[in-house]
């Protein structure tokens, strides 16, 4: 099989790194999962450039191995730490005739991938809002359309360079070539909330091992976007100290006892030492998780209020990552933010790096049909490109990003 028939993404997490390959023309199918934990990460940022390699490399040969195929390129995301959404506006005047074209569209998002950024900072992704002809609103492809000035705003999206940088080095340093680099709540909320939540507000939560991602939506597009330092990994420490266990020991028995209700039953956990073992009370542990768990929602609710900017969100939240996966969180998180909640229904563990492989896939769509790539440092405008700006607007999620800056 040749490489031009395979595609992979690889979701570069604290607590884990996971790979998948998927075939070009059936992406919605994983071929191949590799998954392994983290080595060099903390908290969404990059410690240790060969610890990361280290880890990529392994959870990208078992999806290799899984699939019976090798890749050379890869898709990578990450959770969005550092990530800044700028609201940006640009204009151009409509030449002779009055006729908009395709070639001032592009020349507007050309202008908005070169806005000026702060020091340290790049434009990862630029996400189309709204088009303006003489200051008139237009949801519609404006293109053919009569007027002297067209306007765009757009919600310019920046990222922190160096991190960006150490994430490609770490990939690159197992001989792979990174194609893309996505922020992954992003990428995969165009995939998990549907029109009308994005329409009416909505907010995707990623409950990840170290961090946890807050994307807000209104009127069909992105609004916002935060990081909160905090995920599924401090409440497994918290669960090790206060029961005297293992982190590994702590890790399984979070899965299995939740949030739920529990009787006055206890388990045997190994202790620090693993040496001999102890009893820990069921209700205990689903003391502390909980605690835990309303520290990292309170943070949750107080964000999303920041974020959308006093704008109630009718659509409610959409919980992934792999702390959604948490007995009784979403009826826990319901009652905290006062919204409606919802777990996505795919594999949360795996979903992040299953989207990545899909977008890597329609991505070698795009480029076979010369159509538009919304990334810094790559624009390739045309007709085509133009009208997948508009299938963005009615859609209503974004669209592309790039490594370069």
């Amino acid at each position: 099989m040749t490489g031009k028939e395979v595609v992979a993404g690889l979701d570069v997490g604290t607590s884990s790194m996971v790979a998948v390959v998927a075939r070009v023309g059936d992406s919605e199918r994983a071929a191949g999962v590799g998954c392994c934990p983290s080595l060099g990460m903390r908290k969404g940022i990059v410690i240790d450039v060969e610890g990361v390699a280290q880890s990529v490399r392994r959870a990208v040969e078992m999806a290799q191995e899984a699939a019976g195929v090798r890749i050379s390129t890869i898709c990578v995301g990450f959770s969005g730490h550092g990530v800044n959404v700028l609201t940006k506006y640009a204009d151009i005047s409509i030449g002779q005739g009055g006729r908009i074209t395709t070639g001032d569209v592009a020349d507007l998002m050309e202008i908005l991938r070169l806005v000026e950024v702060p020091a340290g900072r790049r434009v990862l992704q630029v996400v189309p809002v709204e088009f303006a002809v003489d200051g008139v609103p237009m949801k519609d492809n404006p293109v053919g359309c009569r007027g002297s000035k067209l306007s765009l705003k757009a919600r310019v999206v920046t990222v922190d360079s160096q991190l960006v940088d150490q994430l490609v080095a770490g990939v690159e340093l197992t001989g792979l070539r990174v194609e893309e680099v996505v922020v992954n709540p992003l990428l995969v909320a165009q995939g998990v909330l549907n029109t009308v939540e994005r329409e009416l507000g909505a907010a995707l939560v990623d409950l990840g091992g170290g961090t946890t991602a807050v994307t807000v939506f209104k009127s069909g597009t992105l609004v916002d976007m935060a990081v909160i330092p905090v995920g599924g990994e401090h409440i497994t420490s918290d669960l090790a100290i206060g029961v005297r266990t293992s982190l590994e020991a702590a890790e399984k028995v979070k899965r299995e006892v939740g949030l739920l209700p529990q009787e006055a039953v206890y388990v045997e956990l190994p202790s620090m030492g693993g040496l001999s073992s102890r009893r820990a009370s069921l209700s205990t542990i689903k003391q502390i998780i909980e605690s835990r768990v309303l520290e990292i929602l309170d943070l949750v609710k107080q964000t999303i209020d920041r974020l959308a900017r006093g704008e109630v969100l009718p659509g409610g939240i959409l919980l992934t990552g792999g702390g959604s996966c948490l007995k009784g969180m979403a009826e826990l998180a319901s009652r905290v933010l006062q919204l409606p909640v919802r777990v996505a229904t795919e594999e949360p563990d795996l979903q992040a790096a299953c989207f990545l492989a899909r977008h890597a896939a329609s991505r070698v769509g795009r480029q076979e049909n010369r159509r538009l790539a919304v990334a810094a440092g790559e624009f390739r405008f045309g007709p085509g490109g133009v009208r997948e700006i508009f299938t963005h607007l009615r859609r209503g999620y974004p669209h592309g990003s790039g490594t370069d800056g």
